[in-house]
This record gives C-alpha cells, sequence and structure tokens, in this order.
C-alpha cells in the first residue's frame, strides 16, 4: 500500500501564490493620492507665481503709458538765466615779462691785464663807482711821449714867434734906411717875414695835433678804469685779476660786467587787438606773481608801441612798477591787471544762450504767462561762458539757456532756474 506524504510550504510562498492582501492595496492608493495633491499645489503655485509678476508689469506700464501722455502734453522744461548788466569797469589779466629799467654790458676799452675789481654779483653799485682797473702800461707810455711831442711842438711855436718878430723888426729898419739899402734886401727880408710867419702857424697846428694825440691817450688811460654807468646790481662778472682784456677786438672781447638797474622795473605786455584800446599812458595796472597773488605791486603804464604787432594782433605795453626792495627781479613770470571804466556797460548772457540763426544771433525771452519771445540782439565780445550783448537787451531779462530751434514765439514753457 502506498503511502501519499504531504510536504508543508512556506507561508511566503503561499502568500504569493494566493496575490496581493487587503493591506498592500490601500497603501499603494495612498501613495498616488499624495502626488496628486503635490502636484495640485505645484501647478496652483506657478499660476500665482505668474499672476504675482505680470499685475506689477501691467500696472507699471499703464502708470508709464499714462506719465508720457502727460507729458507729451506739458509744456517743455527749461533752464532760464537773468541777463545781467556789465561792471561799471572792466578788468584784464594778461602775462607780463619783467627787465631791469636800465642794462648795461660793459666791455673794455684798453687792452691789458685787470689789475683787480671791487664789485662782484649781486653788489649795489652808485653811479660813477670804479668797478675794476686795467693795467696797461704801454698806454701809459704813449701818453707819456704824446705829451712831450706837445711840449716840443709848444717850444717850437715859441722860436718861430720869435724869429717872426725879428723878421719884421729887419725889415721895417731896411725900409727906413731907404736907397742905402738895396730893393734886393728889402725883398729878402719881406720873404723872410712870410715864411717865419708860416713857420709859426705850422708850429700851431703842430700843438693841436700833438694836443689831439695827448687827448687820445688820456681817454684810453681813463678807459683803463672801468665804471658804473648808472646806481645798479651788478649781474654778470666774467674775469678775474690778472686777465688778458683785449679791446676792438670782436673775436677776443668778452664782456667783463653787466650792470641792472631794477628800480623801477620795467613789465611788458602783449595787449590782445580786442582789448588794445582800453590801454592809454598813465594808466594803473597791478602787477603780482602768479604763485603769490596776494602780494600786489602798483604800476603805471608809461607808453606803449602805439601799433600792433601784425604778427600776434598785440600791442606792446610798458609798465613801471617801483621797486625799492627788489621784491620783484628781471626775468620774472608776472601777471598784470589792468582796470578800466566802461563807457557805456554792456549786457552779458550766458554763451548757451545765443542761438546763431540765418538772420543773426538770437536770444530766446521768458515772457509773461512763463511763454516765449526771440528776440535779434547785436553781439560784442565772447568771453566763454559770457557773451556780450551790445544791442536787443537792457539788463534783467530772463533768457533761456539751450533753447534750440524748436521753441516758437509764444510758446508756453516750464522755467527752471539755471544751475
Amino acid at each position: 500500500m502506498i503511502q501519499h506524504l504531504s510536504v508543508e510550504k512556506p507561508a511566503s510562498e503561499e502568500a504569493a501564490l494566493a496575490g496581493p492582501s487587503v493591506e498592500s492595496k490601500s497603501s499603494t492608493n495612498r501613495v498616488g493620492r499624495r502626488v496628486l495633491v503635490v502636484g495640485v499645489l505645484v501647478v496652483v503655485a506657478l499660476a500665482g507665481a505668474l499672476v504675482a509678476a505680470t499685475l506689477p508689469r501691467l500696472q507699471h506700464k499703464k502708470e508709464l503709458e499714462a506719465a508720457a501722455a502727460q507729458s507729451a502734453n506739458a509744456p517743455p522744461i527749461v533752464a532760464v538765466a537773468i541777463a545781467r548788466r556789465a561792471p561799471a569797469t572792466s578788468e584784464l589779466n594778461l602775462p607780463g615779462n619783467a627787465l631791469a629799467f636800465r642794462e648795461a654790458a660793459l666791455y673794455a676799452r684798453t687792452t691789458g691785464y685787470l689789475k683787480h675789481w671791487t664789485a662782484d654779483i649781486g653788489d649795489r653799485i652808485p653811479e660813477g663807482k670804479i668797478i675794476a682797473e686795467i693795467s696797461a702800461p704801454d698806454v701809459d707810455d704813449q701818453l707819456a711821449q704824446a705829451q712831450a711831442n706837445l711840449d716840443l711842438a709848444k717850444a717850437n711855436l715859441r722860436v718861430s714867434e720869435a724869429n717872426l718878430v725879428l723878421a719884421k723888426i729887419t725889415l721895417a729898419r731896411d725900409i727906413a734906411a731907404g736907397n742905402s739899402v738895396s730893393q734886393q734886401t728889402v725883398d729878402q727880408d719881406r720873404a723872410l717875414v712870410e715864411s717865419t710867419d708860416a713857420q709859426v702857424g705850422s708850429a700851431k697846428a703842430s700843438i693841436e695835433v700833438n694836443q689831439a694825440t695827448v687827448k687820445q691817450f688820456l681817454d684810453l688811460v681813463a678807459f683803463q678804469k672801468i665804471v658804473a654807468p648808472f646806481t645798479g646790481v651788478i649781474t654778470v662778472r666774467n674775469v678775474d685779476p690778472g686777465a688778458l682784456v683785449t679791446a676792438d677786438n670782436p673775436s677776443e672781447t668778452r664782456e667783463l660786467f653787466h650792470i641792472m638797474q631794477t628800480n623801477p622795473l620795467r613789465v611788458f605786455v602783449n595787449v590782445p587787438q580786442v582789448n588794445a584800446m582800453m590801454i592809454a599812458p598813465g594808466q594803473t595796472a597791478i602787477v603780482y606773481q602768479q604763485d603769490d597773488p596776494l602780494r600786489l605791486f602798483t604800476g603805471t603804464v608809461t607808453r606803449t608801441a602805439n601799433a600792433l604787432d601784425p604778427n600776434t594782433r598785440t600791442l606792446l605795453t610798458q609798465v613801471d612798477v617801483p621797486n625799492p626792495k627788489d621784491a620783484l627781479r628781471p626775468g620774472m613770470y608776472l601777471r598784470v591787471k589792468f582796470v578800466a571804466a566802461n563807457a557805456a556797460p554792456s549786457v552779458l548772457v550766458p554763451g548757451a544762450a545765443v542761438v546763431t540763426r540765418n538772420d543773426g544771433p538770437v536770444v530766446a525771452l521768458l515772457g509773461d504767462n512763463n511763454t516765449v519771445s526771440n528776440r535779434k540782439v547785436k553781439l560784442g565780445r565772447d568771453y566763454g561762458a559770457e557773451i556780450e550783448v551790445l544791442e536787443g537787451l537792457q539788463g534783467g531779462e530772463s533768457v533761456i539757456v539751450h533753447p534750440g530751434d524748436a521753441l516758437k514765439d509764444g510758446q508756453k514753457v516750464e522755467p527752471t532756474p539755471l544751475k
């Protein structure tokens, strides 16, 4: 008899063969519902963010469109300045060049060796003081010879004059003797008188020649002393004692000393053509150093060239400045300020307020009720930031800056002060 044996299967295998249980199905449903809810929330959040971002832009766009429409209909905003009267006096500030009032280069007129000098650079020398002395023994010897020749000529004159007196006496005696003296002897006496008289004239001329020679060497001896021609300061010294000094030789002659008179000081200024007519002799000018503008010196216009340089179109003007304490030095770069009265002060407006059109320059004025009124003007000098108006304005008018060509007469604008 065959017996059937039963084998027990594991519980897990039985569950697998039996299919999913009720509990696992419930868990799957819960996960699906959660995914669905999260998806819905994400969609809702994205939609809300889109709406939140779009609405402000739409609102801003509407505001911009409204502001643009309002701006298009509003009057244009313009900057306004006041046309002002020019001052009763005008100032002109120009660069100047300081020079000594007088200066001289001192050279030797006698060849020799420098014996000594008594002044060096920076020394103040009064007029007539001996600055240096040259030793020239040969010139002294030539002077002594010329003096001896002069003395000899004077002695010869005395001899000739004595011979002339004797000749005249002899002639007179022979004439008085009458027939006892032959005519030939009388004629010889007359000839002797005439020749002796000529010797006297020759002796006098010789004296004059020797006097001129003596004077020449006396001058050369005087030139051995270098003398200050005027009161001033020594600015150059080129020699030392013992140096050979050569005169009247351009290739070897050199300047010994240079002297300058610094009080007063001359300041030369080149005045532009546009300002040339405001400068006149006797006018006051203020002089100062550019790096020390608070220290002012008062000068006077002494002369002008009275003609403009055709190359630069400027008027050369000389201003003399008292300089007793040497506060200013020759060669300095200075500033010179001229002040002149304006006979008819003009009107000044900003340069940007003038518009040049085909029919001439025009200035836009701000009239009643903020309306525009274009007015033709006649211009004067251009100062850069401002320009001079000679005709068309009285001063005090409100002018529009940068008006352009778009502003028409009667157009309404909104003014704002020029900053």
